[in-house]
């Protein structure tokens, strides 16, 4: 088969689009958005503790119901420079003796991050003064990004949408007057997308084999020709555990645990344009139907000569008829929601003012690599090149982070009160292997908020926080098995992300 990594080197399904980094959510109550989360493994003030740390829920001192969203306003920008598989520029032009210059046919993908809503609901029942259950539905990570088509990072990054739903029961029980312990279960629901734009004709390839005789319109080459898309789904199973702890009358501990989540997402790989697919073969300078090893077209074709027929039809490697027809192909995408532990105080510094803070460390380190794997026969992962059934191989290495948080909360009469709060957010990715589909990097951000208690059943919370991000360089290539730079394909420029997060939430006691 056609050996052309570059076709369909597919990256990273889970680019950065909520307010955390790396893929996770944060966005699972307003209330605590409002102090940018701080203190929230300390704090039990209402059903959103079920997602927080469930030992808080037996510290409810009635039944509730707690449930929002979150909105989020997002901006992505991009500009640089792609290089294609012959090595040109996009950026060289159009002239007699470059024609092969695609200066101007590819544009900067416009804003590729979508705004989001994203919901959230949770119910804490008290079975007594000791112990409680509860139940939560909620986002723990999720994505959706799309360049517009043509851009200059759809050679790596075209689509790209993920969503998760996760349904957690939890248990929690009150051990002493100062101490509770909780327990919950995770059953997430996984679903993903993602594309990529492909340039199985270089252009500078296109007009090399009409040089060479070759009976073609090497302007038909120009940007790219064809889609590769991959999707599947999962559910997943994990666990977490939490622990709260009264040190004195006015300062309280909390520690929150949560177990990685695996998912084997399973569907079909496939070509946009799955008919008449033709790539360019460097090593004989001609364009073959995709499902042909040009080598052996040639083998084949000689071996007929000799044999007395006149024949020299293309013929794939089972000795077909090549046609450039790529079939569906099975295929499933390895993913790990990773392990996190959370670490908060809360101190009441009197009767109105409360400060909190916190930090979370996460297992990014876990995810070292993406991978499309084909799962039956079939021509796709043979066109990739990898080997091995690979149909796209992404090299991450991501670090662990840890995020940390601080925040206040201050309680303006009985009606009313506001918070604020402040977090650095630690980029895992490694600057060496950001891709297109995570153009990540440390983020900061500033929030406040407020609860306006209406009655003594209901109770609403608002809040809003902004991002700051620095500028993002990145320089993307592809890669084989062995993490070697394979190929010549390169995206190089700088991303410029700004965030914007809005989030309500309705509180009901029963």
């Amino acid at each position: 088969m056609l050996k052309q990594s570059s076709v369909l080197a597919a990256a990273v399904m889970l680019a950065s689009q909520s307010m955390a980094s790396g893929f996770k959510i944060n966005e699972q109550a307003a209330s605590g958005a409002g102090r940018a989360f701080a203190g929230s493994a300390a704090v039990a003030k209402d059903a959103s503790v079920v997602f927080f740390n469930p030992a808080g829920m037996s510290r409810l001192e009635r039944s509730q119901a707690s449930f929002g969203f979150t909105y989020l306003n997002l901006d992505g920008e991009f500009s640089g420079e792609r290089i294609d598989g012959a090595g040109m520029s996009s950026n060289l032009p159009k002239t007699a003796q470059t024609p092969f210059g695609e200066a101007g046919v590819y544009n900067d993908g416009g804003n590729f991050l979508d705004n989001k809503l994203i919901p959230f609901g949770y119910y804490v029942h008290k079975l007594d003064d000791k112990a409680a259950v509860g139940l939560g539905i909620f986002a723990p990570f999720g994505t959706s990004t799309n360049y517009d088509q043509g851009s200059l990072a759809g050679g790596f990054a075209d689509e790209t949408q993920l969503s998760a739903i996760d349904i957690q029961p939890t248990f929690s029980y009150q051990v002493t007057d100062t101490f509770s312990f909780g327990v919950g279960i995770d059953i997430v629901y996984a679903k993903g997308l993602l594309s990529k734009e492909l340039d199985l004709v270089p252009l500078a390839g296109a007009y090399k084999a009409a040089q060479a005789g070759q009976q073609i319109n090497p302007e038909d080459y120009r940007g790219y020709e064809n889609k590769f898309e991959v999707s599947g789904d999962d559910i997943g199973y994990g666990w977490n555990f939490g622990l709260m702890w009264d040190v004195t009358p006015s300062t309280t501990l909390g520690f929150a645990y949560r177990s990685d989540v695996d998912f084997e997402l399973e569907g079909k790989s496939k070509f946009e344009k799955s008919e008449g697919v033709v790539a360019y073969s460097a090593s004989s300078n001609k364009i073959v139907p995709a499902d042909t090893d040009a080598a052996q077209t040639e083998l084949n074709a000689l071996r007929t000569a000799i044999a007395g027929s006149p024949s020299t039809t293309p013929l794939n490697a089972a000795g077909q008829p090549a046609t450039g027809k790529i079939e569906k192909q099975d295929s499933r995408v390895p993913l790990t929601g990773p392990r996190s532990a959370t670490i908060s105080v809360a101190h009441d510094f009197n009767d109105r003012l409360q400060l909190l803070a916190g930090a979370t460390w996460t297992d990014w380190s876990s995810f070292k690599y993406f991978d499309v794997i084909a799962t039956d026969e079939g021509v796709i992962d043979d066109i990739a090149g990898l080997g091995e059934n690979y149909i796209g191989h992404i090299v991450e290495k991501w670090n662990d982070t840890v995020s940390y948080s601080v925040g206040a909360e201050y309680l303006l009469n009985e009606d009313w009160t506001l918070r604020t709060g402040y977090a650095f957010d630690e980029s895992p990715v490694n600057s060496e292997h950001r891709t297109a589909r995570v153009p990540d990097n440390d983020r900061q951000w500033l929030t406040a908020g407020a609860t306006y208690t209406l009655n003594n059943h209901w109770s609403f919370d608002a809040g809003i926080a902004y991002l700051f991000i620095d500028k993002t360089k990145i320089d993307e290539y592809n890669y084989d098995l062995n993490d070697q730079q394979k190929g010549k394909d390169n995206l190089k420029g700088e991303y410029d992300v700004n965030a914007l997060g809005l989030s309500f939430q309705m509180n009901y006691r029963l």
